[in-house]
This record gives C-alpha cells, sequence and structure tokens, in this order.
C-alpha cells in the first residue's frame, strides 16, 4: 500500500525535492520518505499534490541544502539551479533571466518591470533590488522555469522565483548560528519560536548581521572597495482562531551600506571606430595599468550604496467545504540611494551619475482554490497591485567627459561642468482576474486550462533642469546642440493603459506510477514600460507590452524504489517586443528604453536526485539554453563594428546567457559519537559549471571564459539536529575570472569588470534547541 506523505515545498513546485536528497528536515523527510517507499506530496499549483504528478518544469532547493551550502543569496542560488542566471553591477541593477530571458544585461531601469517574477511568502516584489538582500530562515525556494502568467501574474515571462520563509510553530524552538572566515566575514543568524496560546498563537523572530572586507583596493586612497555590511529582521505571528481559519502576519526591515560597487579595468583594445582609450588617458597625464586580479580600483570618486527595504503583509487562509480561500495583502517599501563613479577611472567623464529611488508599493490578491481529490481541480483569484516610484537622477560631467563620450578631436569645455538633473514619477496600477482548472479526463490523462486577464494603468512625469558649463554663444554656438542632446532642460508626461491575456494549456499521462509525460503551451506578456529619460526625436516614451509563447515537452520519472528522482524537459519559446535597455548611437552614454521585434530561446534541461546509499546523497542539473535575437535590424554597434551609426543584431545571442550550465553535488555521511552523543559525521560538496558567455556590447571583447566553481565542506553534526560544527570554502581552487565585463565609458577600447570573490573559507557553528 503506498502511503502519501505531506512535504510543504512550496505553492508551485514540479521536480519533485530537487535537492531534497541531502539531509535533515525536508531532505530528511524525503529520504525518509523514499526509504520507506512513500509518496512526496507538495503544495503545488495551492494544492496539495505528488510532486512527480505536476507537470511544470521547476527546481526546489530546501532551506537545509540552502544552509549546508553556505548559500545566502540569489546570486548563490542560480549556482544550484542551472536554468536561473543571475548578473548584478550593484544590488539595483540586479538581472534575473530564467531559460535566456527575463531582463537584458544593461542598466536597470524605473520605467520597466523585470520578467522574472520574484516572490516572498506569497507577495510579489517588482523591484530587482529587494531581491539582493541576505536568505535568512528559509523554508525553500522554488524556480519556476518559463511563462508562469496564469498564476502568477504579469511579468513571469520568463518564470518565477518564490521563496518560503519558515512560519510559526505550536512549538519553542531556537536556531542560531555564528561563521568567522577569512576577508573578515562575520556573519551571525538567529531564528526563535514561541508558542504564546496552545495551538491558536504562535510568534517568530528572526534576523542576521553580516560583514566582510572589500576585495578591492583604491590605488589612491588605499580603501577597501566592494565590502559587504548588511543586516535583516523579521517578525511573524501566526494566530489559528478555529480549525479552518489561519491568519499569519509578517513584518520585516533589511538595509545595507555599503563601499560598493567598484570595477577594475579588464583590458584596452582597439575599437573600429579610431577612438583610443591610451591616447585620451595620454591627454590628462594617465597611463592605464593592465593587471585586472592585482584587484586594485582606480576610480576617482568614492562608490557607496544604501539599500532598504521593509514591509508588512497578511495571509488568511479559510477552510471551506471542498476548497481554501486565501487574501494575501502587502505593502512595501524600496530605498535606493547611491553615490558612484560610472566610469570607473581616474578621468572624469562623469564628476556624478546617482539614481536615487524612493518606492512604495500595495499589493491584494484573493484566491480560491480547490482540496481533497476531485474531477475537477481548480483554482481562482482577483489580484490587484499599486506602485509609485519617485526618482531623483544626477549627471554631472567631468572634464573628459566630451574626449570620452564624443570625440578626442573636440575641445572639453562642450561637455565639461554641465549637470542635469531629473525628477521623475512613475505610478502603475495593475488589476487582474484568473482561473485555471485540471479536468481528470481518466486516472491517467489529465487536461489543465487557465486564463488571466490582467490590466495596467501606467503614468509618469518627467521633469529635468540641465545647468552649468561654459556658455556656448558665439563662435562657440556651433557646439550648442551637440550639448543638448545630452543634457537638455524639459518637461513631459506619459501614460500607457494596456489589457492583456495570458493563458496556458497542459496535458499530461501518466504511463505509470512512476513515469509522467506532459505537453505544456502557455502565453505570457510583460506589462509595457516608459521611458522618463531625455529622448532623441523619433522615439518614443512608451514601451510596447511584450508577449511569449512558449511550447515546452517533459518526462518526469521516479525509479528504484524512490530512490532516483529523474526529470528531462525541452522547449520552444518565441518572444516578441522583448523590452531591452539599448545605447542611443549616436550618445553612447544616454541609454534608453525599446523593443527588440523578436528573440528565441530554446533548449532542455535535465535534473536528477539520487540516495545512492543510506549513508551518500546526490544531485545533478544540466541546462542547455540556445538563446538569440532573431530579428533587430537597427541598433548601436558592438566595438569591432564602432565606425558604424547602427548595426543588424539579427542572430546575435543575447548577453549574458550561457549554452551550457550545470551544477551538480552531494554529500557523504558516517555515523560517529561525539561526546557520548550520537552523531554523524559529513563531507559535502557543490560544483558548478557555465560555457563561455558573451556578457554585453555583443563584442567578442566582453565575452567571459568557462568557468568552473567547486566548494566544499567538512563537519559533524548531532543526529537530533542539536549542534552542526563544519568547515567550508567557497571557490575551493582560488579560480580567478570576471563575473562581468563590458566596454567602458564611450567605446574607447577600454574594458572594466566585476571580479568573481577569490577563495573564501570559514568555520560556522550552528545550534537548534
Amino acid at each position: 500500500m503506498r502511503v502519501l506523505r505531506k512535504v510543504a515545498f512550496g505553492s508551485t513546485s514540479t521536480i519533485a525535492v530537487l535537492f531534497a536528497a541531502a539531509n535533515p528536515a525536508h531532505a530528511q523527510a524525503a529520504d525518509e520518505a523514499a526509504a520507506s517507499g512513500d509518496e512526496i506530496v507538495v503544495t503545488a499549483r495551492h494544492r496539495d499534490e505528488r510532486a512527480q504528478d505536476i507537470p511544470v518544469a521547476l527546481s526546489v532547493v530546501g532551506g537545509d541544502l540552502l544552509t549546508r551550502t553556505n548559500t545566502t543569496s540569489v546570486a548563490d542560488l542560480s549556482k544550484l539551479a542551472p536554468s536561473l542566471s543571475f548578473q548584478g553591477y550593484n544590488p539595483r541593477n540586479t538581472n534575473l533571466n530564467i531559460r535566456g530571458l527575463g531582463n537584458n544585461i544593461a542598466i536597470a531601469s524605473d520605467g520597466l518591470d523585470p520578467g522574472v517574477g520574484f516572490y516572498i511568502d506569497g507577495v510579489y516584489y517588482n523591484r530587482p533590488g529587494t531581491a539582493a538582500f541576505d536568505l535568512i530562515d528559509i523554508e525553500r525556494i522554488e524556480v519556476l522555469r518559463g511563462p508562469q502568467g496564469t498564476l502568477y501574474g504579469k511579468n513571469t515571462t520568463a518564470g518565477a522565483i518564490s521563496v518560503t520563509t519558515a512560519k510559526p510553530k505550536f512549538k519553542s524552538e531556537v536556531n542560531a548560528e555564528m561563521t568567522v572566515g577569512n576577508l573578515g566575514f562575520l556573519q551571525g543568524k538567529a531564528a526563535i519560536n514561541l508558542p504564546l496560546v496552545d495551538d491558536q498563537l504562535a510568534v517568530r523572530l528572526s534576523g542576521s548581521v553580516t560583514s566582510r572586507d572589500g576585495t578591492l583596493i583604491n590605488q589612491f586612497t588605499g580603501k577597501k572597495l566592494n565590502n559587504r555590511n548588511s543586516y535583516l529582521l523579521r517578525g511573524q505571528l501566526l494566530f489559528t482562531p478555529g480549525s479552518n481559519v489561519s491568519v499569519r502576519l509578517i513584518g520585516d526591515y533589511a538595509k545595507q551600506k555599503q563601499d560598493c560597487c567598484a570595477q577594475v579595468l579588464a583590458d584596452i583594445v582597439a575599437p573600429a571606430n579610431g577612438k583610443n582609450f591610451r591616447t585620451i588617458a595620454g591627454l590628462f597625464g594617465y597611463t592605464p595599468v593592465i593587471d585586472p586580479f592585482a584587484r586594485v580600483a582606480v576610480n576617482d570618486r568614492a562608490p557607496l550604496i544604501e539599500n532598504e527595504s521593509g514591509g508588512v503583509s497578511a495571509q488568511i487562509d479559510i477552510e471551506l467545504p471542498g476548497a481554501t480561500l486565501t487574501s494575501i495583502s502587502a505593502w512595501r517599501f524600496w530605498n535606493w540611494t547611491p553615490q558612484g563613479d560610472l566610469d570607473f577611472i581616474p578621468l572624469s567623464a562623469f564628476a556624478a551619475a546617482d539614481n536615487a529611488d524612493r518606492q512604495d508599493q500595495y499589493s491584494q490578491e484573493l484566491r480560491i482554490a480547490s482540496t481533497g481529490s476531485n474531477k475537477v481541480d481548480y483554482v481562482a483569484g482577483l489580484f490587484f497591485y499599486d506602485e509609485t516610484i519617485d526618482q531623483h537622477l544626477t549627471v554631472s560631467y567631468g572634464s573628459a567627459a566630451t574626449q570620452l563620450l564624443v570625440s578626442q578631436a573636440l575641445p572639453g569645455f562642450i561637455l565639461s561642468g554641465v549637470t542635469k538633473v531629473d525628477t521623475n514619477r512613475y505610478r502603475t496600477t495593475s488589476l487582474a482576474a484568473y482561473g485555471q482548472a485540471t479536468i481528470h479526463l481518466t486516472e491517467a490523462l489529465s487536461l489543465t486550462g487557465g486564463l488571466r486577464y490582467s490590466h495596467d494603468n501606467k503614468s509618469g512625469h518627467y521633469s529635468a533642469v540641465a545647468s552649468g558649463g561654459l556658455p556656448l554663444a558665439g563662435p562657440l554656438a556651433a557646439f550648442a546642440p551637440l550639448r543638448a542632446a545630452f543634457a537638455s532642460s524639459g518637461t513631459f508626461d506619459v501614460q500607457s493603459k494596456v489589457g492583456k491575456v495570458s493563458g496556458a494549456a497542459n496535458l499530461s499521462y501518466r504511463v505509470n506510477n512512476n513515469v509522467l509525460v506532459y505537453a505544456n503551451y502557455s502565453r505570457g506578456n510583460r506589462s509595457g514600460g516608459l521611458n522618463l529619460t531625455q529622448l532623441a526625436s523619433g522615439i518614443s516614451p512608451v514601451v510596447a507590452p511584450e508577449s511569449i509563447d512558449s511550447y515546452e515537452l517533459g518526462l518526469k520519472t521516479t525509479l528504484l524504489d524512490n530512490r532516483v528522482t529523474f526529470n528531462v524537459a525541452g522547449y520552444l519559446q518565441n518572444d516578441r517586443n522583448y523590452q531591452a535597455t539599448v545605447a542611443d548611437p549616436a550618445r553612447l552614454a544616454v541609454v534608453y528604453l525599446s523593443n527588440v521585434p523578436k528573440v528565441r530561446s530554446k533548449g532542455f534541461e535535465i535534473d536528477m536526485q539520487a540516495r545512492l546509499a543510506d549513508n551518500v546523497s546526490v544531485y545533478g542539473a544540466l541546462a542547455y539554453t540556445d538563446a538569440k535575437i532573431i530579428d533587430l535590424p537597427a541598433s548601436a554597434c558592438p566595438l569591432e563594428l564602432s565606425n558604424q551609426n547602427t548595426c543588424d543584431l539579427s542572430g546575435y545571442p543575447i548577453s549574458g546567457i550561457p549554452k551550457w550550465s550545470a551544477s551538480f553535488g552531494g554529500e557523504i555521511k558516517q555515523p560517529v559519537t561525539v561526546f557520548s552523543a550520537p552523531s554523524e559525521a559529513y563531507l559535502g560538496f557543490d560544483y558548478s559549471y557555465r560555457s563561455t558567455v558573451n556578457n554585453g556590447g555583443y563584442s567578442a571583447a566582453t565575452q567571459l571564459e568557462p568557468l568552473h566553481l567547486a566548494n566544499a565542506r567538512i563537519g559533524v553534526r548531532a543526529l537530533n539536529r542539536r549542534m552542526d560544527l563544519s568547515v567550508w570554502a567557497k571557490n575551493l581552487f582560488d579560480k580567478q575570472y570576471f563575473s562581468d565585463i563590458v566596454p567602458g565609458v564611450g567605446n574607447t577600447g577600454l574594458l572594466t569588470a566585476q571580479l568573481g570573490d577569490p577563495r573564501t573559507y570559514g568555520v560556522t557553528l550552528r545550534f537548534h534547541f
């Protein structure tokens, strides 16, 4: 007789505990279930279902694997889920891509919504900067691959990341963790759970504090740059006034204040446009030295960021006969205050380039989902979202701006000393209604269909004031149009109202109890954007909505008495009006929002988890992604073709996406006795790989080499989980690599790069009681 055991891996899951084969808590429950022949049940599609019955591709990473692998951020998560690509110039400019789509690799814009939805405890976070904080007290993270527009709404054209935190329990619990490592790394985490009233009221408090020295040295000041300094607090209250009612209140606050994010000089090449960085640098008495892994920065303005986020939410669940009614209400804010050196060189192209944001958002979701086993399973809901962003952008051009941004032959006074201050406001109001149903045509054959209608009302106000610089009158008046192209006063208002329908259709067939095959079609939409910036003639302030048609075939198998899970998915995605931040060919320092007529992504994914023996568990994942531009006849050119005004980039790969990516890891454990307490010693390893990546600017010069990274850990833990002591290392073999490389300011042949972290290691002590 087969027993169903519920393991809550998420409101959206399918690959059945991909990484759960390791150990304690959820992973341990998965191991025990597999060993006893039990089936693992997840709360996917907002209902209890066997993980392997859910015909959707997704990666699930349990909280215990996050803990053991020292995965403390979404950036680290991408090394465990190969279909997820992460890149961040700084927390605000964070790019998340799934299957090659999502956000293009460029400077983020407040006028565009992300293409990968990010959720924490069912609440939608619309600004990528809010995903940059440490992950603490996490139950699981789910990476949903492909459009999720039916159940998860607009702006999930590429997929969604859903984070579920550990919720209050009706028993006392304390978790504490302290880590000490090289580079001055210190991190403390704690979670306290207290039952206040038996089976009715419980509270959970969690928090973390992290600090680490910088990994770069400023050549001129000796100050360490790119340090870490952050903290996060979260409080939760769970109230169950009756057996059929549950209320969960959550409040959180997080802040980063860091000397971040500096880059190094990576190389100097000869662009086709005739500019030469060494020649321009010589005009100002500077001789550049290219030695990136000396970890020396040469910026002439100290970088500093403050990233602040917080909010409150309330989730109410009411059990009805045959259904659950759920309400999730939330308010959140995000404040971004930067100071930086946009050119990363001692020449002053930009005396200032600071984009400060103040964001508020409100959301309300009301849904109903069937429970139990039915001929027809369903979920339906309504969603409201309101967001306001106040943006204050200051750009001041320095003494070398004209030579770097325009021509080394022109006089510097054209741009030197000119300042433009933008004061903008964005407002978005969204309303949506959705429904999805699964009809079980037979015991083996099921048909799922769903639709969602979303209406977005976006409005924006742009106001710019240009000032400063040498007056361009008389014989100098001929230079006035050139200066005006970079800095002009102006104001305008813009509005966009668009309604779109998303949908999905899925047919699945269970060959036997261990094999499921499925075919899936989904249509996703990404809401339009607003160009609140100085625009050249002919460029629209409204960016068209993006749409994607996705086709997927999948196979999910459970083998060897549930000891092995092996899943495969293949897909084809056609994206129209792909939203991107592009460079103005005539003003390379100026970017604006636009649509790429058509891009395409196709590939396949393999996910595996296995318990090879009682003391040996492994996981693995492989992704092949062929993402390219199909139609883009006129765009800014790569360095090799920078002597042309525009280039046809049709056929070029989408920046930042490796064709091949993989992860593999596992753990070996052995029973031991420590201080008369039953314990186990363990050895864990994690390996990640990505192939060559064209990182930015579509130039061969900005190509990142293949990357292999290995992490390892060794330790001992009590079987009752009371104590766990480990020694760990990340980037075990001290691989020197660029995490990012882009053309420097003005396409002068200079390349600047962010460096991956060197080898880091430390000791972690955990307590649970």
